[in-house]
């Protein structure tokens, strides 16, 4: 699936997808932060997601990871965050689309290089340490 010579790609839909632009900052800033890679593979798997469940989901995740108990108050924290950061970032990158008022996010149709980066992402994030 080389595509370095510009082809479009068909994406997890069927549907036609330019290429990513990988060598772009802002794709690279999206992906930094663990939580956003983190909330892409969860709608990989499930491709519409409400912000709540969201919330609960990579709040158990980080509970999960750390080895730690999450509080209500860290939930309501990172939904705050989800809302105000992640989400709008991520609508912006054109990964996932996000509509504030129904509180509602679907993953956007992503090419099949993006998903397996997502997916590597998190793969090499869940190998224990040697």
């Amino acid at each position: 699936m080389d595509d370095s010579q510009g082809n479009r790609q068909q994406d997890d839909r069927g549907e036609e997808r330019p290429p990513p632009r990988l060598a772009e900052d802002q794709f690279y800033r999206v992906l930094a932060a663990s939580n956003r890679r983190r909330l892409l593979y969860h709608l990989l798997a499930e491709e519409e997601s409400s912000v709540d469940e969201l919330a609960t989901v990579l709040s158990e995740w980080q509970a999960t990871t750390t080895g730690t108990t999450h509080t209500s108050a860290d939930r309501s924290e990172l939904r705050l965050t989800l809302v105000h950061n992640h989400l709008p970032g991520l609508d912006e990158a054109g990964l996932i689309d996000y509509n504030p008022q129904s509180e509602s996010v679907q993953l956007s149709a992503l090419h099949p290089q993006v998903t397996d980066i997502i997916r590597q992402s998190i793969e090499a994030e869940q190998r224990p340490d040697p």
